[in-house]
């Protein structure tokens, strides 16, 4: 039993290096482009937020991390910018959402729970609403969410259609207090190069594995440790 017990030890030791491994940096970030399109929208950031109003393209990016991993990634950046058409970058490093210094201090968490909630985000005025809703988050510093007003504000462009992104934005802003957060929130932020800006920090989400994929997990784990004891006995013989 206890040779059992420091077979599946390692085994656990091993996974978890490989995903630390995975998590710890991200050498090179390729955007691809919009995963489902962008709408246009107006934005101001004030006090206490650096002062900045602009125009800007609203929507998820597809994001090749080291060349092996596509993930959805969204800006919170509006001081900065990206080109899709750069090779990939390599002054990213990817950091847990928890140490990212958003001006909003409940960010980490509140983005976590909009991942959460479960929103079908699959054309443009849901990836637009998504991304305003990012934007929300991390930069409103009152008590309450409101894209209309507070020190982030975003209005006009083809997001403000009607039925269109600022109004699903705002009615999934609403309904954060009922959702429970679920998600490794995950930032990747923009080394500066010398003299050179840097570039939009991304946010994205490793997804919390279902209770029943870890118990598929653990079975899995649990069958390769009576295999390789089974074969150590038979070695033995």
């Amino acid at each position: 039993m206890l040779a059992m017990k420091h077979i599946l030890a390692r085994h656990w030791l091993g996974a978890c290096l490989v995903l630390g491994a995975a998590q710890a940096h991200a050498t090179l970030v390729d955007f691809q482009g919009f995963a489902n399109g962008s709408r246009t929208v107006n934005f101001a950031l004030s006090s206490p937020n650096i002062t900045t109003s602009g125009f800007t393209a609203a929507g998820g990016f597809n994001t090749m991390l080291d060349n092996t991993k596509l993930v959805t990634s969204y800006c919170i950046d509006l001081y900065e910018f990206l080109s899709f058409s750069d090779p990939a970058y390599t002054n990213y490093n990817l950091v847990d959402g928890s140490l990212h210094a958003f001006k909003n201090t409940r960010a980490d968490t509140d983005i976590g729970k909009l991942f959460s909630a479960g929103h079908l985000v699959n054309n443009a005025t849901t990836q637009a609403a998504f991304q305003i809703a990012v934007w929300e988050l991390a930069y409103e510093t009152s008590t309450a969410y409101d894209v209309t007003s507070g020190s982030a504000r975003f209005f006009g462009g083809s997001a403000a259609d009607p039925g269109g992104a600022l109004s699903l934005a705002s009615a999934w802003l609403s309904q954060l207090s009922s959702i429970t957060n679920t998600a490794d929130v995950q930032v990747l932020e923009s080394v500066t190069q010398g003299n050179l800006a840097g570039h939009q920090d991304q946010v994205f989400v490793n997804r919390v594995p279902e209770p029943s994929s870890v118990a598929l997990a653990v079975a899995a784990l649990l069958g390769l440790g009576f295999v390789t004891r089974q074969r150590q006995r038979q070695s033995q013989r």
